[in-house]
């Protein structure tokens, strides 16, 4: 049986990445990963605007609940059917719970207050990924998807959390729950067609994610720039929750290219 080329440049990438990142030794999380610039307490609130620039994520999930579930505007607007909606209420729900989860993280920045955080961003990528596979291949196959997308997320994230308190830590398993959804949903993205206008979204959301990356990395020397006004972590929060507003701006000005699409419709 010959292999569409699609599905096999997909397995490929994605198989190989695995492998590599297998092959590499235990990553360990480093305690100094703590030590973020933010240190003042405002309002009774310690590492105030790390912790305060987690209400964007929160709000943005709750817009984003309200728009699916609420809308004048009904979700069957905006998709092709239906079961394409449940990947995104869970990418919400999951927006929420990342606001909450690091929120709590960084009121007092622990090993073990991290895996909530990151539990939830795991659940968010796979998510993301999930609904890009419903629009790009076939609309039951993100929601069939879901749950074991998710569970595998999560696994990463306990599998990390797991080997941190047998005093052994290893991020390897983590790293692949985001690295794999950014690199999948990319190549679902650039290998298969949309049925849906405004898909050059998904790369700015993209570069507002990557921005976040680059904010965080520079966390401590924003945080000097600004004369202690705001941290490149705290920036990090609101440049993510611009990334996934950005995504629901997407949803709510898309339109359908065409009512009839096919099961699969790959580029080309």
């Amino acid at each position: 049986m010959r292999i569409p080329w699609r599905e096999a440049v997909l397995a490929l990438t994605l198989a190989t990445v695995a492998l590599i990142t297998a092959s590499l030794p235990p990553l360990p999380q480093p305690e100094a990963y703590h030590a973020f610039a933010e240190t003042r307490t405002v309002l009774g609130i310690p590492h105030f605007g790390d912790v305060v620039s987690n209400l964007a994520f929160v709000l943005v999930g709750i817009l984003g609940l309200a728009v699916l579930f609420r809308s004048r505007r009904p979700p069957e607007a905006c998709f092709v059917h239906p079961f394409e909606t449940w990947p995104w209420r869970a990418a919400f729900a999951a927006v929420v719970l990342v606001g909450v989860g690091s929120a709590y993280y960084h009121w007092e920045p622990t090993h073990l207050r991290l895996y909530w955080d990151r539990l939830a961003m795991s659940v968010l990528f796979m998510s993301i990924l999930a609904a890009i596979l419903g629009e790009r291949i076939h609309p039951r196959a993100g929601w069939i998807a879901l749950p074991f997308l998710v569970l595998l997320g999560m696994a990463g994230a306990m599998h990390w959390l797991y080997t941190e308190l047998q005093g052994a830590g290893d991020l390897r398993a983590y790293l692949l729950t985001q690295v794999l959804p950014i690199l999948g949903g990319l190549l679902l993205i650039l290998l298969y067609r949309s049925p849906y206008t405004r898909g050059g979204d998904f790369v700015v959301a993209a570069g507002w994610y990557l921005l976040a990356l680059i904010a965080q990395q520079l966390d401590q020397a924003i945080h000097v720039w600004t004369s202690g006004w705001l941290s490149g972590h705290t920036l990090k929060h609101l440049l993510a929750a611009t990334a996934v507003y950005w995504l629901l701006r997407m949803l709510r000005r898309r339109r359908i290219r065409d009512e009839s699409r096919a099961l699969s419709s790959p580029r080309g």
